[in-house]
């Protein structure tokens, strides 16, 4: 049996050839299998109150359309895992005989149009999600640091839970036509002012 100068036989060079380039293939489609999972955005996005409810109530049909498209875009190019949705619920005051009464009611339903990607669902109660604990504790647990903040209203939900953000130390990112508003002048003039209190503002942001 022929060695060569190692004292290996031609057999077991040819075995020793396979693994390598096994290893090296493995590598390979390792490099490739982690590449499909870079998202064109890594930043932790929150979609604010985007219910039926306050859709129907508060913008019109047009400016519904364009703000779901530019939130729906921003779904698709981020991280599955790093989207939150967060709904809200409202007190309805009944007055009877019997007193008054205060009833909270839930009014979960997203809107039709928004997309739904994972069961990352989070209910506050009052304007600044960051008062919401499962909410808080989702970040902290997934060591989130910072946040774009889409949806509703912009003078105030998105306003309250940016400020609520900011003063805890996150990096708050708006995008301006993820954002629904009272009128694009009065949405403009908030995110002015949440830009000089420290938000990054994103214009076109979706659209690159």
């Amino acid at each position: 049996m022929k060695m060569n100068q190692f004292g290996l036989t031609k057999r077991a060079v040819t075995g020793f050839s396979k693994i390598i380039l096994t290893a090296v293939l493995l590598v390979f489609y390792a490099g490739a299998f982690s590449q499909e999972k870079n998202y064109e955005n890594e930043k932790f996005v929150v979609v604010l109150d985007v219910q039926q409810y306050w859709t129907d109530k508060v913008l019109s049909k047009e400016v519904a359309a364009e703000m779901l498209s530019s939130i729906n875009a921003l779904i698709e190019k981020s991280d599955p895992a790093k989207v939150i949705y967060i709904t809200s619920v409202h007190k309805a005051l009944t007055i009877s005989f019997k007193g008054i009464k205060v009833d909270t009611l839930l009014n979960n339903d997203f809107d039709r149009n928004l997309k739904i990607i994972n069961n990352n669902i989070f209910v506050k109660t009052t304007g600044d999600a960051f008062t919401a604990k499962q909410f808080t504790d989702f970040l902290e647990q997934n060591n989130a640091k910072e946040i774009i903040i889409t949806g509703l209203l912009a003078e105030k939900c998105v306003t309250a839970t940016t400020l609520g953000g900011l003063s805890r130390g996150y990096e708050i990112y708006l995008i301006p036509e993820a954002i629904g508003g009272k009128s694009q002048k009065s949405k403009g003039k908030v995110i002015e002012k949440l830009k000089k209190d420290g938000a990054k503002i994103l214009n076109g942001y979706v659209l690159e």
